[in-house]
């Protein structure tokens, strides 16, 4: 669960230091005749320290920092000023030299940004407070200004450039106003591989041509195009391939012609196509086909997709329109993909194939069902949801966002939407009208930062983007992905080395590295240096099967239930294995492998379970860290669904309940439920300690669970598990979607509710207004037990939870 306060300032980074003169001050550096004005502090890269935070002190500031060839790596130095503005002070930073070789990192590979912070006086949400943010990256000019008592950042970048040896590279910051100069040391780890110029998610980070052309004084002609071609490949070199190409649509043959360059750029990943409609709106499908078949011609046509905004986010009215573009598209263009901003719903299944969820929305299990008979599954977030799920937000943590390219190679997401990077007006509910984009982080309602990732350079006499916090961060997770692409392919390779067939589980190899950092989602534990020491665990396994793709075994983890994991270790013929110091026998054997396995059984925590392999007299041993949660293996019933009592428990509005025989999981019947259409957001609530059930006392259960069944043969189930506590407070975060003619088992994890647990109310199940009624059948709503025998039906003996 994310854990709110003072934002992302590590526990394992609150260090002793000293306190020296006016300002905070660390011994290691010292060693002067005079002491410096200001404290330094050097946060992880995903830190957000804002302006007035209170800054913890180091005993020794390092800057360290790791990162393959062709890749750009991002580190934070915080200056916090003491009892007296800093007026002038001197920031520069050396070259990288190589520890022990000749090689070095050279300045023009290196560039310096100062933290610009904006105010925040609304949060979006109340897991953040009101403050000031850091959010722009502003090209710093070598000096400082720092008003007393407060924060700034210097935000690093350094270029990693194809080709340089492998090692460790070393140099320094250095701050200097008063006394004597601080120095901040940089240890810069390059590992031995490099990154490809694709990237292998695809992406479409929309970029508003019209806001950034009066965001820098109106230009038109050609000197628009000049401008939106410096915002795309800012964007492109960030790995977040804008949506539309820089170049004008109106002609189908100046379009090709322009956009060609664009599209063989290997940096490039995907790009979106102009839908052409005739003046009554509809689609000009002979204009959509020369457009395609000139695309096709020169061999231009793979990257290529349709968005029809004008069925943007379409609820169930707009479906026949959805199926009506999606049909014309396919006949102009067959063999080019068209997105729709939609989860899969049966409604549209068939019509379309490519869909883009909202995160929360995403439904890991129809998504796969999808993708194997075809069919591309994106995601995107926006103003919704919000915390506590992930969010380019200004006002929430960074570590979530950077994580959804973790999630993103997890789950099998193919490609990432962003609605806009530049919205830098702001929407006043009919239109946009000017802001300053400097003071108010409002760009659309309900979000501060939404709809926007680059700053207008303009403003600071620059002729393009200004980055942001943000951006730097998602390219760091689009680099992560890279991390786990690259891994996969070299497990795969190392498989077909051995003999294993195509059936081998690449993805089990990966799995540790996802379970040490999440459990899903909204369910992470706030460690930025986590996810940094997972990366340098995936980077190292990357070197090493580069280096000897049979020499280095393939660990495999499965997990059978909740607190055991089972282990299987593929070697090359020969070698024995150990598991925690325990020999063990091959179970399998191929032509070229041979397979052990062991299952463990863990208490919850994190695990760290050595594998040792022997071969030809040398022992080589890795370590997989394996973190367990707790376990909640029994079941407290909250309402069977099998009786009138049962029934009676539960209130509803505009949903008829009664038992049924149609369907069972537990007991002889279940709860047929009828919602209405035509009523606003229909629902079902257990209510009530004592009445609805046993105690208000959730807080020793594991999690909410119930079986549910769609009975509709072409209609996705779509309700909210929304839980309410007893003072008036709710947590509406939680998404169902049931495929049509699918029985489900719905799990809430409780500590993914944002209430007191031991203050519950209860439950609520709601629809949306439904233009036709819809079915559904539930049973067996139940409470996860640690221990065995508990109930939280009311008027039964409670059990321990």
């Amino acid at each position: 669960m994310k854990r709110k306060g003072m934002m992302a300032v590590s526990a394992s980074m609150l260090l002793a230091g000293m306190q020296l003169g006016t300002g905070w001050w660390s011994p290691a550096a010292a060693r002067a005749e005079s002491s410096p004005s200001f404290a330094v502090y050097v946060p992880t890269n995903m830190d957000k320290i804002l302006r007035d935070d209170p800054v913890p002190q180091q005993a020794a500031p390092i800057l360290q920092m790791a990162a393959a060839r062709n890749e750009y790596e991002g580190g934070q130095v915080i200056v916090h000023a003491g009892d007296q503005a800093l007026s002038r002070l001197q920031v520069s930073i050396s070259e990288l030299k190589q520890e022990g070789g000749s090689a070095k990192i050279g300045k023009d590979q290196i560039e310096l940004f100062t933290e610009h912070y904006i105010q925040v006086t609304k949060p979006t949400t109340g897991a953040y407070p009101a403050g000031w943010y850091p959010d722009a990256l502003v090209p710093l000019n070598g000096t400082l200004q720092v008003e007393a008592g407060r924060n700034q950042g210097i935000y690093v970048k350094v270029h990693v450039p194809k080709g340089l040896p492998a090692g460790n590279y070393t140099g320094e910051i250095m701050l200097h106003e008063t006394g004597n100069p601080v120095r901040i040391p940089i240890s810069f780890t390059v590992w031995d591989f490099e990154l490809t110029d694709e990237s292998h998610a695809e992406t479409a980070f929309t970029l508003w041509g019209d806001q950034v052309a009066a965001a820098h004084g109106g230009v038109e002609g050609e000197a628009y195009w000049s401008l939106l071609d410096k915002y795309y490949w800012a964007s492109v070199e960030e790995r977040l391939t804008p949506s539309y190409l820089p170049v004008p649509t109106g002609d189908v043959e100046e379009f090709v012609r322009r956009a060609e360059p664009y599209i063989k750029n290997p940096k490039v990943s995907a790009y979106r196509l102009p839908v052409y409609t005739k003046t009554d709106g509809s689609i000009d499908v002979p204009k959509i086909q020369a457009l395609v078949d000139l695309l096709r011609s020169k061999g231009l046509l793979d990257k290529a997709y349709f968005y029809p905004s004008m069925v943007d986010e379409p609820g169930p009215a707009r479906y026949p329109q959805v199926v009506s573009i999606a049909e014309q598209l396919r006949e102009a263009a067959p063999d080019v993909r068209s997105f729709n901003t939609t989860q899969p719903v049966d409604e549209l299944t068939g019509s379309v194939h490519s869909w883009v969820a909202l995160v929360n929305k995403y439904d890991e299990s129809f998504a796969h069902q999808l993708q194997a008979s075809g069919d591309h599954v994106w995601w995107y977030t926006s103003v919704v949801p919000k915390d506590p799920f992930p969010t380019y937000h200004t006002d929430d943590d960074l570590l979530g966002s950077r994580l959804l390219s973790w999630e993103q190679k997890d789950y099998g997401v193919e490609g990432t939407l962003y609605w806009s990077t530049t919205i830098f007006q702001k929407w006043n509910g009919q239109k946009y009208v000017p802001r300053d984009v400097w003071t108010d982080p409002i760009a659309f309602p309900g979000a501060n930062g939404d709809g926007y990732l680059f700053y207008p350079g303009y403003d600071l006499g620059i002729d393009g983007p200004v980055p942001t916090l943000r951006l730097e961060n998602l390219r760091e997770g689009a680099e992560d992905y890279e991390y786990l692409w690259r891994l996969e392919q070299l497990v795969k390779q190392s498989a077909a080395s051995l003999g294993l067939g195509d059936e081998f589980a690449a993805h089990d190899v990966l799995q540790p590295f996802f379970d040490e950092l999440y459990t899903n989602m909204r369910d992470y534990p706030e460690e930025p240096e986590r996810l940094l020491e997972v990366r340098k665990e995936v980077a190292g396994l990357i070197a090493q099967l580069a280096d000897d793709p049979q020499g280095v075994p393939l660990v495999t983890v499965r997990k059978p239930d909740e607190s055991s994991r089972t282990f299987s270790v593929y070697t090359a013929k020969g070698a024995q294995v150990q598991i925690d110091g325990e020999p063990l026998e091959a179970s399998d054997t191929g032509a070229g492998y041979d397979k052990f396995e062991r299952t463990l059984t863990l208490e919850p925590g994190m695990h760290e379970v050595e594998i040792a392999v022997t071969k030809n007299g040398e022992t080589k041993t890795s370590v997989r860290k394996l973190q367990v949660a707790e376990s909640y293996p029994y079941a407290a019933p909250l309402n069977e669904a099998d009786s009138e009592a049962d029934v009676s428990r539960w209130t509803k509005t505009g949903v008829t309940l009664h038992l049924t025989d149609a369907f069972s999981t537990s007991g002889g019947q279940g709860l047929q439920a009828d919602f209405s259409s035509g009523v606003k957001f229909p629902n079902i609530r257990l209510f009530g300690a004592g009445t609805g059930f046993a105690t208000a006392d959730w807080s020793s259960y594991g999690a909410l669970q119930f079986d549910v069944r769609n009975p509709n043969p072409d209609r996705t189930a779509v309700f909210y598990v929304k839980f309410h506590q007893t003072n008036g407070s709710s947590d509406d975060t939680h998404f169902v979607s049931v495929p049509a003619g699918q029985t489900r088992t719905i799990t809430v994890p409780l500590r993914e509710v944002q209430l007191d647990l031991t203050q519950m109310k209860g439950i609520e199940l709601w629809m949306f207004q439904l233009e036709q009624p819809f079915r559904l059948y539930f049973d067996s709503f139940r409470l996860t037990s640690k221990t065995p025998g508990g109930t939280m039906v009311p008027g039964s003996e409670q059990g321990a939870g």
